[in-house]
């Protein structure tokens, strides 16, 4: 892939730049390849990149004292990636990798805060990424800090019904800093209790009852 005025115009934030901007905007970026696993960014490194996924999956985690990752949020095409540490100046608080292979595009950040960080087209769009990050990070911690495995798994089937008839169980446990045994557990459990009921590997969702287990 090669970055060209054509490509930047492709992501929705900047397709309402004249040429003689996305021509500035070039001049300050690159693209940056991963495969599967590569690290994109360390928690403490400077924040003077700021990341556009273009394609593929970026996934932004934390390492706890027992050296297990912690999923924090998985970023999809067009999305910022950590952009609030990029405007308040701070080093990254999390870590990014990707997840199987990836382009991402890398904006010299201190130009950019120059040139169109207040720019009336890109403005808007910065502020409400950074405002969903911010809900985003409330549901992590709430999820982790407050609610115990069973809540967990309970909110994230009633929130994401159809993401868990489809994905694949061990990948829904990661996703919730859980064990696959612990999950496994406690689906069983929710079949003992009427609340998921399998019929020939599909699932029936009581979702009246999972809402009582977490509200």
């Amino acid at each position: 892939m090669k970055l060209s005025t054509n490509l930047l115009k492709s992501v929705p934030i900047f397709q309402l730049l004249n040429d003689d901007e996305l021509l500035a905007l070039q001049s300050i970026s690159n693209l940056q390849s991963l495969e599967n696993d590569n690290i994109l960014f360390y928690e403490g490194d400077s924040s003077d990149i700021l990341h556009i996924v273009l394609q593929g999956k970026i996934s932004v985690y934390k390492v706890n004292a027992k050296n297990k990752e912690i999923l924090l949020k998985e970023f999809l095409p067009y999305s910022f990636i950590a952009e609030v540490s990029n405007y308040n100046h701070i080093n990254f608080p999390a870590s990014a990798k990707a997840i199987g292979d990836a382009t991402v595009l890398r904006i010299d950040y201190k130009e950019f805060e120059k040139t169109f960080l207040y720019h009336p087209n890109i403005a808007p769009t910065i502020i409400k990424s950074m405002a969903n990050k911010v809900v985003s990070l409330e549901k992590v911690i709430s999820s982790n800090l407050v609610l115990d495995a069973t809540q967990r798994v309970a909110k994230f089937i009633y929130e994401n019904e159809q993401c868990f008839l489809n994905a694949k169980h061990h990948k829904m446990a990661q996703n919730l800093n859980i064990t696959p045994v612990t999950f496994s557990r406690i689906l069983k459990k929710f079949k003992a209790d009427g609340i998921l009921q399998e019929n020939n590997n599909l699932y029936t969702v009581n979702k009246e009852l999972l809402k009582k287990l977490f509200s």
